[in-house]
């Protein structure tokens, strides 16, 4: 047989279009489910599609030498193909017919005019033309199979010929008894037509053939996965005990050359059927003989199943290691140290993911976020500063840099990025302005010692803060309250706020603790006693930042000229050691001022 193929470049036709050379009309368009998977699915039983597909490409075309027939064959050829193009099936069957006349036993232009024929001539004559390519390859079994096929998919009108696909199947079963995809495909025939009994014994006969290629094995798994659906609860210890054989067949004589490809369709096919422990151990086998990156891919996917954290991580980092340019697998290593809360590390690899294989503006944010947690504030202002020139519309950038301007103490930085964001915000993203936003706002501006701006912006944060929200709004009204408080400033619109944040959260010990600085500003030692007491209480385990609580009545007591209680509670307070710096001093003047050594 001579293949006639394409040159270094296609054939080029008058009208400008290229002869396109089908790799493939015969074989795996005839068995479009014995196609290579790149995985499995427990499939559910159901009917195998035996319907004759629309062709995507021309057929290819091998001929016989013999001179000028070739040459003539040759240009039929290329007209059928011309006229498909356009449309007009019919001028190209006769064309087909014609290469036929020169070379019978082609399956795939057999099939291809077949198909044809049937709708211009009628069914006699396409499967008149399959029969010829039976008769000229009859050691072939693409021409059975595209003849049962045929048979299968389109009814005869006459009621007797209703087995001719079965006996074409049972002629190439005999002839080729150890050809997996004639035992696949006669199975999955017999599926279709609802004779379930007859598909397995033909798989049944096929697996008792002493074949020793991995291929054969595999093929007549994928079939067997349909006969025996492991979808079927009730059925699958069963099933599993008929399919499962096979693809042990398929490792036990996988050849070293192909063994890591073979053995990795094993290994899927056990994850997908969720044969856990199974593809588990065949994945550390294949890791640990040839280290296959597909292999350590799986691995870590089922490590990370079993909940087994620690080896996942340490798989997919040497893959990352391995493989620095698979943004997947970088993303998930990302997602691993976030579930761990280790932010820095995290850091590069999103950064790494990004430069790969490009991010949007959402990768930006939680690059951002991520800088947040891992305490990288410098590093956030620079990545916020590219944010913006990337994504000038989006106004989280400016929140970034805001906050993380405010960790560095850079408050007038901080405000002037809080004022980009809510002026972008306000016009495009208003559910970035949020309640939340203004708090955050208002603090910046408090520590700026823009006070009275920073009151407008917390009222703005009260009013927006949802009606269900109690904790959200009574913390900022407490806040605001206080920080009048601490100003002298405003004390009775301060006693307003934080009484209303304790009737929205009553028995809260900084609303308590508040509620009784307020009394002490006002002048009211007892009633402040009263509830710094209850403010303490609320505490069952005072820690160090409950210190301040403890500093105020030891303040109202001194206020009170009772210096015992005084130096008791600066006592307790110092003993608690509180972080704040400012905290610390005052209790230590106190103590001073009472005539008691640090």
């Amino acid at each position: 047989m001579i293949c006639l193929r394409p040159a270094k470049r296609p054939f080029r036709f008058a009208d400008g279009g290229f002869l396109s050379r089908v790799q493939h009309w015969g074989r795996c368009q005839v068995l479009p489910f014995l196609l290579p998977l790149t995985g499995f699915a427990a499939l559910p039983q159901q009917r195998a599609d035996l319907s004759l597909p629309t062709p995507e490409s021309p057929p290819s075309l091998e001929l016989s030498s013999g001179g000028a027939r070739t040459a003539e064959a040759l240009a039929h050829y290329s007209s059928a193909l011309q006229f498909e193009k356009a449309g007009k099936q019919r001028e190209a069957l006769d064309h087909y017919l014609a290469v036929l006349e020169v070379d019978p036993a082609n399956p795939q232009i057999a099939m291809h005019a077949a198909e044809l024929a049937y709708s211009f001539k009628g069914r006699p004559e396409a499967i008149a033309l399959l029969e010829k390519a039976v008769k000229a390859s009859p050691n072939q079994p693409e021409p059975y199979l595209n003849l049962a096929r045929f048979c299968a998919t389109y009814a005869p009108d006459d009621p007797f010929e209703n087995d001719r696909a079965k006996q074409t199947l049972d002629t190439a079963l005999k002839n080729f008894p150890k050809n997996a995809e004639v035992s696949a495909f006669a199975a999955l025939t017999h599926l279709t037509r609802g004779a379930r009994d007859e598909a397995i014994q033909v798989l049944d006969a096929a697996a008792r053939q002493t074949v020793t290629q991995s291929s054969y094995w595999l093929t007549l798994g994928r079939a067997a996965q349909q006969v025996w659906p492991l979808a079927q609860v009730e059925m699958r210890e069963e099933h599993l005990s008929r399919v499962n054989p096979f693809f042990e067949k398929v490792l036990r004589f996988a050849s070293a050359n192909q063994g890591d490809t073979v053995r990795l369709e094993v290994a899927r096919y056990y994850l997908l059927t969720n044969q856990l422990e199974l593809a588990r151990d065949l994945c550390e086998k294949i890791a640990a003989q040839s280290g296959n990156l597909q292999a350590r891919k799986l691995l870590y996917r089922l490590y990370d199943g079993f909940e087994e954290k620690d080896k996942a991580l340490k798989v997919l980092e040497k893959i990352v290691e391995d493989a620095p340019q698979d943004v997947e697998q970088q993303r998930l290593l990302v997602g691993q140290y976030e579930s761990r809360e280790e932010f820095a590390k995290a850091v590069p690899h999103l950064e790494a993911a990004i430069q790969i294989g490009g991010g949007e503006a959402e990768d930006y944010q939680a690059l951002g976020i991520l800088m947040l947690r891992a305490q990288l504030f410098e590093r956030l202002i620079q990545l916020s500063q590219r944010s913006i020139r990337l994504f000038p519309d989006f106004a989280v950038f400016h929140y970034q840099a805001a906050i993380a301007y405010r960790q560095l103490e850079r408050w007038d930085d901080s405000v002037k990025s809080f004022h980009e964001a809510a002026t972008l915000a306000e016009n495009s993203q208003s559910e970035l302005v949020d309640h939340q936003f203004y708090f955050q706002y208002g603090i910046t501006l408090e520590r700026a010692k823009r006070h009275d701006e920073a009151a407008r912006i917390f009222e703005k944060s009260i009013t927006l803060t949802p009606k269900d929200d109690l904790e959200s709004a009574s913390n900022t009204m407490n806040y605001l309250g206080y920080m009048w408080l601490e100003l002298d400033r405003h004390l009775d619109k301060a006693g307003e706020l934080i009484r209303k944040a304790n009737e929205l959260q009553p028995n809260n010990p900084a609303y308590v603790d508040s509620l009784g600085w307020w009394h002490f500003k006002k002048g009211n030692y007892p009633e402040a006693i009263q509830e710094l007491e209850r403010a303490i209480s609320l505490l069952p385990q005072p820690q160090s930042e409950d210190a301040e609580i403890i500093e105020h009545m030891a303040q109202v007591y001194v206020k009170m000229n009772n210096p015992v209680k005084a130096r008791e509670y600066y006592l307790r307070a110092r003993n608690l050691q509180p972080a704040d710096a400012k905290l610390q001093k005052r209790i230590e003047d106190g103590l001073k001022s009472l005539g008691t050594e640090p």
